[in-house]
């Protein structure tokens, strides 16, 4: 009788550990097939971001597109006289495709803008020459590297801003050159004219490279 009664404890007890081996493999498939779907909402979830990153860039591309098609329209109907390569002069844009060139062509016009929107409407002055061609030339830099910056990450921006946002980029640029580079070299007459002067630089900056532009067409 105990050797019977020892047979069948043993058997219980081999029941019972197939029974828990059985139950922690099952786990282990729930664990893992969990596991599993988890890994798969998130692929899913990163397949999504990636398409809504796909389909805007898409939209930006078809809209540039679309606006350059609209320029080879007009330079068509302009004629060919007209639709020939020239030295680009817009707004937020570059004098010309060689870096020095499009340097030097910016220092001198905002040289001479600067300079005659200081002088004729009194907004402030400069201490000396060197001090205006110094001033200028940071300047220049400065926004040469800003509008690439822009233009290359931030393209969105400009394009839903109309391109004002260059307008806030050169008030900060000069306003930092102004109060940490010149503080006490150069001097505007209150906040509102310092305003107001960046303001008219950008205006007159673009009337005249449109001028210039209109001019060089006519020429050729």
């Amino acid at each position: 009788m105990e050797e019977k009664d020892k047979k069948q404890i043993e058997e219980e007890t081999t029941e019972e550990k197939k029974k828990t081996n059985e139950d922690t493999s099952k786990n282990s498939q729930e664990t893992s097939s969990s596991n599993d779907s988890d890994k798969s909402t998130e692929t899913e979830d990163e397949k999504d971001e990636l398409k809504t990153e796909k389909e805007q860039l898409e939209v930006l591309l078809k809209a540039i597109k679309a606006v350059e098609e609209e320029k080879r329209k007009k330079g068509q109907k302009r004629g060919p006289r007209e639709s020939r390569k020239i030295i680009a002069l817009e707004f937020g844009g570059a004098f010309h495709h060689n870096v020095y060139l499009n340097f030097i062509a910016f220092y001198m016009l905002n040289l001479t803008l600067i300079y005659s929107i200081v002088e004729i409407f009194n907004f402030g002055r400069f201490q000396n020459l060197e001090t205006l061609l110094l001033y200028v030339a940071i300047y220049t830099v400065l926004e040469t590297f800003f509008k690439a910056y822009i233009l290359m990450n931030h393209i969105q921006f400009v394009l839903k801003t109309f391109g004002f946002i260059f307008y806030f980029g050169y008030l900060s640029l000069f306003y930092i050159i102004d109060v940490y580079i010149f503080p006490n070299s150069v001097g505007f007459i209150s906040e509102t004219l310092f305003v107001v002067f960046v303001g008219m630089f950008v205006v007159f900056r673009y009337i005249l490279t449109q001028l210039i532009k209109n001019i060089m067409l006519r020429m050729r």
